[in-house]
């Protein structure tokens, strides 16, 4: 190997789904142990707790047509200790959401840029920049869960407040002055707030 190159990473092969498996094969494997709750869906045992893992426990409502949003993107990413109640989500592709959702979720319009959509496996979820961007813009309330997670997203992006206090500056009015005061609430480096 030449000094100079750097290793080359593979890509992860895809989680095993599960969520094909016959309502009687889930519950039995969730009775024998083989699969486990993860918020409010279920896993493998043997797999950890990380982002894919907890797109594909989404998976019974996460579809192909889906992207995860605000609170449940949050618990996507780690940042949230529950998704949420409804489940939150965004129909691909600029589709019209339909007007008779199920009591588990609810679907909202988004309009996205190219970076702010991830895939992990089959599942669409927002990026961290854009989860935080949505949950300091949302016109619900911001409880003690919300600032949590937005903490949390804060403190893994790059450029973290910088980035994220001029992308709110510069977009839409609805909503601008309360998600930056909410971004100032959120403390961090230049904020005893924590």
């Amino acid at each position: 190997m030449p000094a100079n190159s750097a290793p080359t990473l593979t890509p992860l092969p895809p989680i095993p789904r599960f969520d094909a498996w016959a309502p009687a094969v889930q519950s039995a494997e969730l009775l024998r142990g083989t699969l486990v709750r993860g918020g409010p869906g279920r896993r493998l045992v043997g797999w950890p707790e990380t982002p894919r893992v907890r797109a594909l426990a989404l998976s019974p409502w996460l579809t192909d047509q889906r992207i995860a949003v605000r609170m449940t993107a949050a618990w996507v990413w780690g940042a949230a200790a529950h998704p949420g109640v409804p489940l939150r989500f965004a129909m691909s592709d600029g589709r019209r959401a339909p007007r008779s959702p199920s009591p588990e979720y609810t679907l909202q319009q988004f309009q996205f840029e190219p970076n702010d959509i991830m895939m992990l496996d089959a599942f669409a979820v927002t990026s961290q920049f854009r989860t935080l961007f949505d949950l300091l813009r949302a016109s619900s309330n911001f409880d003690r869960d919300h600032r949590v997670a937005c903490r949390l997203l804060l403190a893994r992006l790059p450029a973290g407040r910088a980035q994220m206090q001029d992308r709110l500056a510069n977009g839409g009015r609805p909503y601008r002055a309360l998600a930056l005061a909410r971004l100032t609430s959120c403390g961090g480096p230049e904020s005893a707030s924590w």
